[in-house]
This record gives C-alpha cells, sequence and structure tokens, in this order.
C-alpha cells in the first residue's frame, strides 16, 4: 500500500529509515530577497508530482527505489541573517545525522541558499570535499541587497567553508561585474563552464576538475527555460535534460557523491511538467548514485 506522505508514495518495506540508504531531506526555506515567490512550495509540488515518476527506470533497466528512499520530516528555518555564526543551523543538524546514520541525503528547497547548510556538514566530514553546481547564475556575490546568505550569494560562501576549496558551475550564462573582479583579483579554485560554449563540453573533462568525494548542487534555473520556466530567474540558453542527466551520469561514476540538493523551484499553478522534471530528476539522481549496487551493468552507464 503506497504512503501518500512518502516521495513516490513508496510502501514501509522501501521508505523506512531503518532499512533506506536515501534520505530526503524537504527543507521550504524562502525569504523575501530575489525574483519571484513560491519557492516554499516546492517540495510539497515535487511530492505530489513524484506519484506520477515510473519506478522502473528504462535507461538503467532496474527499479532504484529498492534500495529505500526515506522521507524525513519538512526542516523550517527562520531567515538567516548576518550575524549568524552558524546559518542554516537546523538543515546542518539534520544532515548531519543523516552522514552518521550512513544516509544519502537530498536536501529538496526551497531557495538555493540552503545549500549551504548541508554543505557545512559535509565539509566537516570530507577535508577535500568539492562542490558541482549546476546553475544559471554566479552566485559568487559576497552579500546580495544586505544579505550575505542570499540565493545569489550561495557559491561565494560555500567556496568559503571547504577545507580545500573547490567549485566547479556548470551552465552559467547570468554573472556581475562584481563577480567577475572577484574571480580575476582573487583567481579562487573556481571553475566556470559557460552554457555558449555547452557544445564544446566534454563531462569527463568537467568531472576532472573535481576531488574525489563531491557534493551535487543543482539550481533549476540551470535548466533551458523553455523546459524551466518555474524559477525565480528563469535563463534563456540553459541545459536540455538529457544534459545534466549524462553530466550526472559521468560524476556518480567517477566520484563519490556523498550528499545532493535540488533547490529553486518556483511552481506555476496548473502547470505541472516542471514539478514532474523535479521529481524525476530526484529519482535519476538515486539511480545514478546506486547504479553498480543495484546490479547494473556498464552497458547501461
Amino acid at each position: 500500500m503506497e504512503n501518500a506522505q512518502n516521495y513516490f508514495g513508496l510502501p514501509e518495506e522501501f521508505s523506512s529509515r531503518e532499512h533506506s540508504k536515501v534520505a530526503i531531506v524537504p527543507c521550504p526555506y524562502e525569504t523575501n530577497v530575489g525574483q519571484g515567490k513560491g519557492r516554499a512550495e516546492a517540495p510539497a509540488a515535487i511530492l505530489a508530482a513524484s506519484k506520477q515518476v515510473e519506478l522502473f527506470d528504462d535507461e538503467l533497466w532496474t527499479q532504484p527505489h529498492v534500495i529505500g528512499i526515506h522521507t524525513c520530516a519538512e526542516v523550517t528555518m527562520d531567515p538567516v541573517v548576518d550575524t549568524e555564526e552558524k546559518p542554516f543551523q537546523p538543515l546542518y543538524e539534520v544532515v548531519n545525522k543523516l552522514i552518521v546514520e550512513n544516509k544519502f541525503p537530498i536536501v529538496l528547497g526551497g531557495e538555493h541558499s540552503v545549500s549551504l547548510g548541508a554543505v557545512r556538514a559535509f565539509a566537516e566530514r570530507y577535508p577535500d570535499l568539492s562542490i558541482l553546481q549546476i546553475d544559471a547564475q554566479g552566485g559568487l556575490r559576497s552579500t546580495y541587497e544586505g544579505n550575505p546568505y542570499s540565493h545569489a550569494s550561495i557559491s561565494f560562501h560555500v567556496y568559503k567553508v571547504l577545507q580545500n576549496p573547490i567549485v566547479t558551475s556548470v551552465g552559467v550564462r547570468n554573472i556581475s561585474h562584481e563577480e567577475v573582479m572577484w574571480l580575476e583579483n582573487e583567481k579562487p579554485n573556481v571553475n566556470i563552464f559557460w552554457a555558449r560554449k555547452m557544445n564544446k563540453w566534454n563531462f569527463h573533462e568537467i568531472v576532472n576538475t573535481l576531488s574525489n568525494n563531491v557534493y551535487l548542487s543543482i539550481d533549476v534555473d540551470g535548466f533551458d527555460s523553455s523546459i524551466m520556466p518555474a524559477t525565480g530567474t528563469p535563463e534563456p540558453g540553459g541545459m536540455s535534460w538529457q544534459q545534466v542527466c549524462e553530466l550526472i551520469k559521468v560524476l556518480c561514476v567517477r566520484k563519490n557523491v556523498v550528499g545532493a540538493d535540488i533547490t529553486e523551484l518556483a511552481p506555476i499553478a496548473n502547470l505541472h511538467a516542471p514539478n514532474f522534471l523535479v521529481a524525476k530528476l530526484l529519482y535519476k539522481i538515486v539511480g545514478y548514485k546506486y547504479a553498480l549496487e543495484l546490479g547494473v551493468t556498464k552497458k547501461y552507464l
């Protein structure tokens, strides 16, 4: 019997915390900063759409849900302010506990800024942690409209919490002069793969920029706005569904992906396709992460 509160409607057999390898963490965090509203509604919209995702993956020729996908309680937080020494602490604590339990956390925002809470937990465990970020924006401002923990500053602050910083951003096509000046003056270990050059991308070269342990962060505006209009900053010229899936697949084959997040979905009433895209993307990440453990042979990878 399906459980309506679990992503994909999975029965207890495949969704209990004890027996699941994956833990989905809904985090409907949203402030007043940035364009558009509605990101707080994203986890619920993705949950509803997930009930329509077919559990058999025709690419991997298996059912990824059998490794167990648990749905955690929503993590709610007050708006983070610049005086906080430990930003997004409630999310940090939830993710940290999941790491201790040897789970694979996937955070569903909400704003992209919540990534910082999850990354803080992983950075403490993995000295070599690097970030692969799919995003239309640079995210490298130190602060935005007076808020250092804005979604527009996420890459900057994630970079700062890493012990041996490596951030690779893929699909960027919107960046400010302020961010460019920081890149040129500081020369941080930030690799940007511009969307305008995607016809020349090699996914193995992209993955080679990263360390062994990688956190995957997906802002849905990394997708082209023709398939992902439901986000605060829809940018033309983004990635296709196939490109994003192929990049994640190569990443999971080549590196140890320790956790992930999907953020910035802002559901549009009566437009279900973007919600379904994110729900299916969530399931694809699970499948790629555990493909070999599920018995998927190399011919499918």
